[in-house]
């Protein structure tokens, strides 16, 4: 199997979003819905999106991440972490008044939950038993989506990200040189990265968390076997673009990126990464503030980290000039 071949990306000229084959330059048209995407999930046979504007609207989900359709969100919030507990889609927001939660069982019909505080939460994660979310110092967890509770985080800390790897969750922090673990979300134990980078995304594979960051040079990348001990990994220097987030695939590490041409660095074990070159469409493209996820479940309990060989493809959204671009990523067998 070679690695990843295929994405799809918008044209700032006409919000199409295209197929681009990364070594023919083949390209497709499809469609995409309009709207800054923060935030991404997939339950087993659909993928929901929802995003920061629009009104009413905020939500899109897709059997395929080809053909997407708009779906009415809870409240007109700024949606900005979704994850799927093997019942409900939990999706947080960091705006609205004590409405900053909302639960839907099919991606289609979203309910508004009362947070645990209107803190900006950012990310959430779910471990088997419950949710987890993280704000900016803050940290709630739920059994269900519905009943929210405040906890305390590790550190007034910019916590933008989270993940479960079967023993502890993790975040690693925007900026500060810090990570936190916990093995329930509800105690928090501060840790220490090796940089003081603006990490965005985190994703664990099995072996290793893999943390990218916004910031750095040539080192946008951070591992970690446990949470606690993390080491700083090269990242190409052609390519210190803002990584906004990653994901797994059974087989591969994918991350994406809000700016530079290099928007895409794929590795099989998070230490070796390779850059992808982004192919422009008529003047230039940015598809920005990007969220990935991958087309298969694990576990219960790990549903983020798919076994190899299960699924087919990344998709991938985000936002362009105030529109929306989606990217599959084809593996080629």
């Amino acid at each position: 199997m070679s690695d990843l071949t295929d994405f799809l990306v918008e044209s700032a000229d006409t919000g199409a979003a295209k197929l681009v084959n990364l070594q023919m330059s083949n390209w497709t048209v499809r469609d995409a819905q309009t709207g800054g995407w923060y935030c991404l999930a997939y339950n087993g046979t659909l993928f929901a999106a929802a995003r920061y504007n629009g009104t009413t609207t905020r939500v899109m989900t897709s059997p395929d991440g080809i053909t997407w359709t708009y779906r009415n969100a809870a409240a007109d919030n700024t949606w900005n972490g979704m994850a799927w507990n093997g019942s409900v889609f939990a999706a947080v927001s960091s705006t609205g008044t004590g409405n900053r939660v909302m639960t839907s069982p099919d991606g289609i019909t979203w309910t508004s939950r009362t947070s645990a505080s209107d803190d900006g939460w950012y990310a959430i994660a779910w471990n088997g038993t419950v949710f987890a979310a993280v704000s900016y110092g803050s940290v709630m967890t739920s059994p269900d989506g519905t009943t929210w509770t405040t906890r305390t985080s590790a550190g007034s800390y910019n916590w933008r990200n989270i993940a479960w790897n079967g023993t502890v969750f993790c975040s690693t922090a925007m900026g500060g040189g810090k990570a936190m673990t916990s093995p329930d979300g509800i105690t928090w134990t501060l840790r220490t990265m090796p940089n003081s980078n603006e990490y965005r995304g985190i994703a664990w594979n099995g072996t290793v968390f893999a943390s990218c960051a916004m910031t750095g040079t040539a080192d946008r990348v951070s591992t970690s076997p446990d949470g606690i001990t993390w080491t700083s990994r090269t990242t190409p220097s052609t390519a210190d673009n803002g990584w906004w987030d990653i994901a797994w695939s059974g087989s591969v590490f994918c991350a994406v990126a809000y700016s530079g041409n290099q928007q895409i660095m794929t590795s099989p074990d998070g230490i070796t990464w390779t850059a992808r070159t982004s192919t422009k469409i008529g003047a230039a493209w940015s598809p920005g503030y990007l969220r990935i996820a991958w087309n298969a479940l694990g576990t219960s309990s790990m549903p983020m980290t798919p076994a190899e060989g299960d699924g087919s493809h990344f998709v991938l959204v985000g936002d362009s000039v105030g529109k929306a671009a989606t990217s599959l990523f084809l593996k080629d067998e």
